[in-house]
């Protein structure tokens, strides 16, 4: 049984723990053993991925790792620079036909996630701080639409999978954290920040988990 399962979209999105736990992502930390998989991009993917890694696994704790986008803040002064770190404190599954009253989400269909509040504390206080997350099923592009979803939902990021992931571990009764690295401001121009800046924001966000994990891991169920 891994103690500690560490999601990521790609495999080039763990690359920052290869050193403390060698090539096949697999290692014990501070007596806590650890184990690093991929899901897959986009929401359908990383669901599936995220589950099937779960159920294998009966891992006593999830952490995702990835990058993200950061919404644009009104005046356009950025709160977020390239290669910061965000710890995810809340996710929320975002559909911009549902936000314009095109769609609706079905009553019973769950739209939020909280996550685990004392491993994100742990990850938080190593370097960072905490943000909420939007997950949609497609990249944000439009700059209006960007800025309509941090005014109408209160999220300070977007990141594709970690609605899918962290619902996964909520259905899995696994408790759940997430850390990212930022990106890109989402909008026109976020593809091209995405594709400069991913190399690093993924490695500032394994940082993170490895000087957490260094340090005991605080706020680790069973640790």
């Amino acid at each position: 049984m891994a103690e500690l399962l560490v999601l990521a979209p790609t495999a080039p999105d763990l690359r920052g723990l290869r050193d403390l736990l060698g090539d096949r992502l697999e290692g014990r930390v501070r007596g806590v053993d650890v184990v690093g998989k991929a899901v897959g991009v986009g929401l359908p993917a990383a669901g599936v991925g995220a589950a099937k890694r779960i159920f294998t696994r009966s891992p006593a704790a999830v952490v995702l790792v990835g990058t993200c986008g950061v919404y644009p803040t009104p005046g356009g002064a950025p709160a977020w620079q390239p290669h910061d770190v965000l710890v995810a404190s809340r996710i929320d599954l975002l559909a911009l036909e549902v936000d314009t009253r095109r769609a609706a989400f079905p009553e019973p269909m769950a739209t939020r996630v909280e996550l685990h509040r004392a491993m994100s504390a742990g990850l938080a206080s190593v370097r960072g701080r905490t943000g909420t997350v939007a997950s949609p099923l497609a990249a944000t592009v439009d700059d209006p639409t960007a800025a309509a979803v941090r005014s109408h939902h209160g999220c300070e990021a977007e990141q594709l999978e970690a609605f899918a992931v962290a619902h996964a571990a909520h259905l899995g009764e696994v408790p759940c954290a997430a850390v990212f690295g930022v990106t890109h401001v989402v909008g026109s121009v976020g593809a091209e920040d995405f594709r400069r800046f991913h190399r690093g924001a993924s490695l500032a966000a394994a940082e993170v988990l490895v000087a957490w994990l260094q340090s005991g891991a605080p706020g680790l169920p069973h640790a």
